[in-house]
């Protein structure tokens, strides 16, 4: 009977460990994320960027160039979850801005995919920096739209 208990233990922890792993495996990170963001995308403004996904994370940065900021320069971090996309967003400073205040500044973001996996729209925060003092404050959120390119050419 002590052996009979013992055994069912260890079956529902090995139950229970295989359904953890499989929730976690690959395949089903694959599944929750739909399709692979991976390539080109232009803002509505024409500016283009390179997002790189690997998983779950999602990096949106300058291609090489880019008028908007260095090659590689990180425009956001992010996490999938779904046809969600959340995460943090460099705030649109000049480079002499940030290196003489920091040289990251970080707002919060989001943003949908669409059905078709070409279009993502959403937020990001905004801040007002007074770079004498380099004092930030919030202001109102701005609209984000990226559309999936195929080529890196500039808009008409």
């Amino acid at each position: 009977m002590i052996h009979r208990l013992a055994a069912c233990a260890c079956l529902a922890l090995t139950m229970l460990c295989s359904a953890v792993a499989a929730a976690q495996s690959p395949e089903a990170e694959s599944a929750m994320i739909g399709s692979d963001l991976t390539g080109y995308w232009r803002q509505a403004d024409g500016s283009i960027f390179r997002f790189t996904q690997d998983g779950s994370s999602l990096t949106s940065r300058y291609p090489e160039g880019a008028v908007a900021g260095d090659e590689n320069d990180i425009d956001f971090a992010a996490t999938i979850h779904g046809n969600l996309i959340y995460g943090a967003h460099r705030g649109p400073f000049s480079r002499a801005v940030q290196k003489q205040c920091a040289i990251q500044i970080w707002v919060g973001m989001g943003l949908t995919l669409s059905k078709d996996g070409k279009r993502l729209e959403g937020f990001r925060g905004d801040r007002i920096l007074d770079a004498g003092t380099c004092t930030a404050a919030n202001s109102d959120p701005v609209n984000l739209v990226y559309t999936r390119v195929e080529d890196v050419l500039p808009a008409p």
